[in-house]
């Protein structure tokens, strides 16, 4: 398998996250557009023409809400990254970062619920959401768990 250098890796992933900020600000500014194209798109439900005004902008804060929460662990995640790249990943800090990047998850779950309301297939990403909160929990507990293991080496010396 191709293995790519551990520091070209973390520049990678820094420069990824700087590109799905500046992406994510582009959706900012087209968010109005986009959701209406997302209200007016027909499916096999139905044409959502039914979305009173109310509704139209209920969703219109939702998508700006997941966008917000979206932004704010990516900030978190390029923070983590920076702390990866001088080597400080065993430590309290880092472990809250990641701590945070979970409860983003969990954030955007709970808003894909409430979108959920009047857009069926949003469930899935509510799930999958979910699920990755999960996950990133468990990478939290395990990073605890090597932090702490670490600071008992440190003392031992």
């Amino acid at each position: 398998m191709f293995k790519i250098p551990k520091k070209y890796s973390i520049m990678i992933s820094l420069v990824l996250a700087v590109i799905f900020f500046a992406v994510c600000i582009a959706g900012a500014v087209v968010m109005p557009t986009l959701c209406e194209m997302l209200i007016d798109t027909k499916d096999h439900i139905g044409n959502r023409e039914e979305i009173t005004p109310a509704g139209r902008t209920y969703v219109l804060f939702l998508a700006y809400l997941l966008l917000a929460v979206v932004m704010f662990a990516d900030v978190m995640l390029f923070i983590l990254l920076l702390r990866v790249r001088k080597g400080l990943v065993f430590t309290s800090q880092s472990t809250e970062l990641v701590r945070g990047i979970a409860w983003s998850c969990f954030l955007l779950g709970i808003v894909f619920l409430g979108l959920g309301v009047y857009f069926t297939l949003a469930f899935i990403p509510a799930f999958a959401a979910a699920f990755l909160g999960i996950c990133l929990r468990v990478v939290k507990n395990v990073l605890e768990e090597a932090t702490e293991i670490k600071s008992e080496n440190d003392l031992t010396v």
